[in-house]
C-alpha cells in the first residue's frame, strides 16, 4: 500500500479511536461509578482514573516509551463497560495497522545533521505528516482491563523484566543496514565472522516495569474461570452488582519492587556480541540445542 494510502488509512483509525476514547471519558465522568484507586487521598479519583484514560499523547515531561500509569478498580454499569469494549477494538484495530510499519524505515531530510537524511520509521513519517507527532503508540495501542465477572480481591505486583527476540542472522543485518549509529559498519562485518551453524541472535530490549493484577472472582466467570491475572495499567473496569467492593492489595514502592532475585542459568551470553545493537549470542549448548 502506498505512503498516501496508509496515511489516510492511519488518520481516520485514529480519529474513531479518539471520538471512541472521548465517549467513554464523557459517559463515565457524568454515571455513578464507585471508584477505587491507589491514591486513597484523591479528591477526586473519577477524574483521574478518566484523565488515565484518554492519556495517549505524549506530556511536555514524558519520557518516550513510557505512558500514564494508574491502579485500581471502577464499578461500572453495562453502558460504560460496551464503550470500554469499543475503544479495545480499535486500540486493538490500530496497533494491528501501525506496528508493522514499525519496522518499515524511511529517510527524511534532517537540518544542521552530519548526513543530509536519517532513517526513521514509516509510522513515526506518518504521524508528523498529519500533525500527531506526540501521539504516545504505547498509550494508544494499551488496552483497558475489563472484567467479565466481579472481582472479590485484586493483587498488584510489580516486576522488571526485559524482552528478548529471537532474530535470524539475516533480520539483524537488514536492521545494521539501515542503522546510523556509530560501530553499524564494524557489526556487518562481524556477523560475517559467525559459523554457519549459529543461525540466530538475541535481540534485547532495556528493562521495563511491568505491573500486572491477579484477579480472584467472586464468582466463575463466563469461562468458568474463577480466578485469572491481566495486565493492568490502567483502572480495571467490572460490572456495577449486589456484590461487595473488592479487597484490592497495591504493589510496594517502585524501589522495593528491584530486590534481587535467584539467578538463573542464561540463555544468551553476558556480554553484548554487537556494539551498535543490543544483540547477543546464545549460550553455546543452548544454541546447540537450538540449531
Amino acid at each position: 500500500m502506498e505512503l498516501t494510502q496508509l496515511r489516510a488509512q492511519v488518520a481516520t483509525t485514529l480519529k474513531a479511536l479518539e471520538a471512541s476514547i472521548d465517549e467513554l471519558v464523557n459517559a463515565l465522568a457524568h454515571s455513578g461509578a464507585i471508584v477505587l484507586l491507589e491514591d486513597a487521598s484523591d479528591s477526586d479519583p473519577l477524574r483521574r482514573a478518566c484523565e488515565a484514560y484518554a492519556a495517549i499523547d505524549y506530556r511536555m515531561d514524558d519520557e518516550v516509551g513510557s505512558s500514564v500509569m494508574c491502579l485500581g478498580a471502577i464499578s461500572a454499569n453495562a453502558q460504560i463497560l460496551r464503550r470500554a469494549l469499543a475503544v479495545n477494538a480499535l486500540k486493538a484495530e490500530f496497533k494491528a495497522l501501525c506496528a508493522p510499519l514499525y519496522q518499515v524505515r524511511i529517510r527524511v531530510p534532517v537540518k544542521g545533521a552530519p548526513s543530509p537524511t536519517k532513517a526513521i520509521s514509516a509510522i513515526r513519517v506518518i504521524l508528523r505528516n498529519i500533525q500527531r507527532s506526540d501521539l504516545n503508540l504505547l498509550a494508544a495501542y494499551r488496552k483497558i482491563p475489563i472484567l467479565d465477572a466481579p472481582p472479590a480481591s485484586i493483587t498488584y505486583t510489580r516486576a522488571y523484566t526485559r524482552a528478548v527476540y529471537r532474530k535470524s542472522i539475516d533480520e539483524i543485518f537488514n536492521l545494521l543496514t539501515t542503522s546510523e549509529r556509530q560501530g553499524a559498519s564494524a557489526d556487518r562485518a562481524r556477523l560475517e565472522t559467525l559459523p554457519p551453524r549459529e543461525t540466530h541472535l538475541a535481540l534485547v530490549k532495556e528493562r521495563y516495569q511491568n505491573i500486572r493484577a491477579n484477579v480472584l472472582y467472586a464468582r466463575m466467570d463466563a469461562r468458568g474461570r474463577g480466578r485469572m491475572q491481566i495486565a493492568a495499567e490502567l483502572p480495571i473496569l467490572y460490572s456495577q452488582g449486589r456484590s461487595a467492593a473488592p479487597e484490592i492489595r497495591f504493589p510496594p514502592p517502585a524501589d522495593e519492587a528491584r530486590v534481587p532475585r535467584r539467578i538463573r542459568e542464561s540463555k544468551i551470553e553476558a556480554a553484548p556480541f554487537l556494539e551498535s545493537l543490543p544483540v547477543y549470542r546464545y549460550a553455546r549448548k543452548t544454541a546447540h540445542r537450538m540449531a
